[in-house]
């Protein structure tokens, strides 16, 4: 039968936290760490209770080392069940402190595998007597639903809106739909010149990759006629 107990101290029913944290070695890594006292004297029923409280007290770079000092003490349990074989506390910190170290100055000369690009997250004010349109679309339960919000350039607010349709679309039908809600707004509320946002993808062709819908534009101008068709094209396209 597995033996649920401590295999070093022989305390009833190890637990994750008893492990980690109250297990005389691990105990002593952490204090040779400086983890204070605090920390560590106060009974946790479960390990990531303590490890909350721990990350609170902690700033985000000393929480890297512990979290790395924790992995180090958990290999080292683990050579002592499974091998018989368990290294002094002295060690096991040096080389998790020696680790943390390695990572810091490999962080400082080599450039990140995915590199962090800073964004801008905030509204930004449109050129002087332009207005801007933002709108955003979400699909839920079945239903598709908007909105709009229409502001000047010194932010303030014009108008705005959001409807729904009892309708499922997809994410880039949804987002042309907010669009076209957006551009019926622009005209009640009298705007000469506007900026449509939104954080949906857009691609823009071209004139030399759209030749076809161009000449459908000057072919309906010149022959004053809408322009609905299916196989029945005009055979002019042929020429593109």
């Amino acid at each position: 039968d597995f033996s649920r107990d401590c295999p070093k101290c022989g305390a009833s029913v190890e637990t994750l936290v008893h492990a980690l944290k109250d297990r005389q070695t691990a105990r002593t890594i952490l204090t040779l760490g400086g983890l204070d006292g605090r920390l560590l004297n106060k009974d946790y029923p479960y390990c990531i209770d303590w490890i909350e409280d721990v990350i609170c007290f902690l700033d985000k770079k000393v929480v890297a080392d512990f979290i790395t000092t924790l992995s180090d003490s958990w290999n080292n349990r683990n050579n002592y069940v499974f091998r018989g074989k368990e290294e002094e506390a002295r060690v096991i910190w040096d080389r998790a402190k020696s680790l943390c170290q390695d990572f810091r100055i490999h962080n400082l000369i080599n450039k990140p595998v995915v590199p962090m690009t800073p964004t801008l997250k905030k509204w930004e004010k449109p050129l002087c007597r332009t207005v801007k349109i933002n709108f955003d679309v979400t699909v839920f339960n079945n239903k598709t639903c908007f909105g709009v919000i229409v502001c000047d350039s010194n932010g303030f607010v014009l108008g705005g809106g959001g409807d729904f349709k009892e309708e499922d679309m997809t994410v880039e039908w949804a987002e042309l739909y907010a669009f076209e809600e957006g551009l019926k707004i622009a005209p009640s509320l009298n705007i000469a010149n506007a900026i449509f946002e939104t954080n949906c993808s857009i691609k823009w062709a071209n004139r030399s990759c759209n030749k076809v819908v161009d000449f459908m534009c000057k072919y309906a101008i010149i022959n004053n006629c809408n322009l609905v068709f299916g196989m029945d094209y005009p055979r002019e396209i042929h020429d593109f």
